[in-house]
């Protein structure tokens, strides 16, 4: 029997929580910093649709801490709410990172 526990939850359009890198940085960091139990998860559209969480395209980040969301909220845009997830699914399913922001073409064009 699965053991769901609630969790903050940001969800944003695709692309507004990961598209310049610093998402992946926050996560890595902070993983880094409290080990890869921390509560801090990324959702990609797909994960979004295995664990429920949207029927939208929308990316997500899934926190134990309310204030971690709420500084992501300020940072990124996006909604907030509480559901419930399976925190064995989580850490087994939901462990990647966000994608890495596209290289950007700087070279100058005669």
């Amino acid at each position: 029997m699965s053991d769901k526990k609630p969790f903050y939850v940001l969800v944003a359009s695709i692309g507004q929580l990961c598209g310049n890198g610093q998402l992946r940085e926050t996560i890595s960091e902070r993983r880094n910093r409290k080990g890869n139990d921390v509560p801090f998860w990324y959702l990609s559209p797909e994960l979004i649709k295995r664990f429920c969480v949207s029927l939208e395209e929308v990316e997500a980040v899934v926190a134990g801490d309310q204030t971690a969301i709420n500084w992501l909220r300020l940072r990124f845009g996006g909604e907030i709410s509480i559901m419930e997830f399976d925190l064995d699914q989580l850490k087994s399913e939901a462990m990647d990172l966000p994608p890495a922001a596209p290289i950007k073409d700087i070279s100058a064009s005669h």
